[in-house]
């Protein structure tokens, strides 16, 4: 019997039973028994069709409407593994164009509980780490690269949903869920929506950047640490509760070797980043090893417009007490020039602070006397021009 013939049957009892034509009420109550369970069938049938979306590929709205007319549908699990329908959407390929649908009517009907937003927040029965279905989509891989292109499009669909929130990066650990490879796009999309992410959350009491131990990870964490903490040296420097920077801990667990290969492919020439600004400022124990990869980088100017002998002159005394080969090298012309931010010269840079260097700064005022003319003069012109104004 094909599907025409059943309804014009079922229009045939409708109006039969509603003129009261036929009023056996056995013969109607057998009747109602069959189309009830015809009906728990085509669910059962539409249920299980939910878990092969990727393979028959019907529309996002043929999706919908099924969910609507069923509902049961959305909560209907595979014999094999327990899964429901979302959950099986979310291994990847054509399914993941069903998510958001999914999420979206399951929230409706609550789906998984009341605050499951729609089984989204259910544990998968397959994960050993009990990883939830919005976890397992953050890491999944698919069928091909495209794949995790189409994953961060979910993604952001799920967030105007309202489905997916800015709170969900920490509070689901979405950063480590999706921190391979196979999802590094992802990784940068949620990176992109909370990038102090990378510096609050905690992975085994430690800040993010002292948990890595591959140099695939590292790379994947450092290309978005540069992107948003420039200023900061890309978080090589942040430090643990014990003091510890990051990049000790990096060169501890990955290998210092492989560690400076992942920095030396990532900042190289063309991407003009001061590097040894922040190694002589921040680490000056390791600038003979910086050095060596990125001897480019010893003539560039960073944010402020300055060169590496200005910052480190700009960090204070003690900072260039680290570097004395940088003091002793200050040539006539550096001495007699400003700081671009603080417009101190050198030798008052020195000066100034509770660890004031008072030697450097009479070392400076021997080598170039004329910078307190300089002052002078400048203060001159300044009165002149107030002497004026009042006339």
């Amino acid at each position: 019997m094909n599907i025409a013939t059943l309804q014009s049957n079922l229009d045939f009892i409708k109006s039969l039973y509603f003129h009261e034509e036929w009023k056996d009420e056995k013969c109607r109550d057998r009747i109602l028994e069959a189309i009830e369970e015809a009906n728990e069938k085509i669910e059962q049938a539409f249920g299980e069709s939910m878990h092969y979306l990727d393979e028959h590929k019907p529309s996002v709205e043929a999706v919908e409407k099924v969910a609507q007319k069923f509902p049961s549908t959305l909560s209907y699990t595979d014999g094999e593994d327990g899964r429901i329908p979302i959950q099986t959407a979310v291994t990847g390929g054509d399914g993941f164009k069903y998510v958001t649908i999914l999420a979206k009517e399951g929230s409706e009907i609550k789906v998984g509980g009341e605050d499951a937003r729609g089984g989204l927040l259910m544990i998968d029965p397959t994960d050993g780490d009990r990883w939830n279905t919005l976890q397992m989509f953050s890491n999944i891989s698919g069928d091909n690269d495209e794949d995790d292109e189409d994953a961060v499009h979910v993604l952001k669909e799920l967030q105007k949903s309202g489905l997916l929130l800015k709170t969900d990066i920490r509070e689901q650990q979405l950063l480590f869920t999706s921190f391979f490879k196979q999802s590094k796009k992802r990784f940068e999309y949620l990176v992109s929506w909370d990038p102090d992410a990378l510096i609050d959350i905690r992975y085994d009491r430690k800040p993010f950047a002292h948990a890595i131990k591959t140099s695939e990870k590292l790379a994947i964490f450092l290309e978005s640490s540069f992107k948003y903490y420039p200023n900061m040296g890309g978080l090589l420097f942040l430090k643990d509760d014990e003091g510890d920077i990051a990049f000790d801990t990096m060169c501890n667990k990955i290998g210092t070797k492989d560690t400076m290969t992942v920095l030396y492919d990532l900042l190289t020439p063309k991407s003009n980043y001061p590097i040894l600004h922040h190694i002589f400022t921040k680490a000056p124990q390791h600038k003979d090893l910086f050095m060596e990869y990125f001897p480019w980088a010893y003539h560039l100017k960073d944010q402020n417009n300055r060169t590496l002998h200005q910052a480190v002159l700009a960090a204070g005394p003690d900072m260039m007490s680290l570097n004395k080969h940088l003091f002793a090298s200050l040539s006539d012309n550096q001495i007699r020039k400003k700081d671009p931010l603080t417009t101190l010269y050198p030798f008052a840079a020195m000066a100034v602070g509770e660890h004031a260097d008072l030697e450097k700064t009479f070392y400076l005022l021997r080598r170039q006397p004329s910078v307190l003319d300089r002052r002078s003069r400048s203060g001159n012109i300044r009165r002149g021009k107030k002497r004026r104004i009042k006339k």
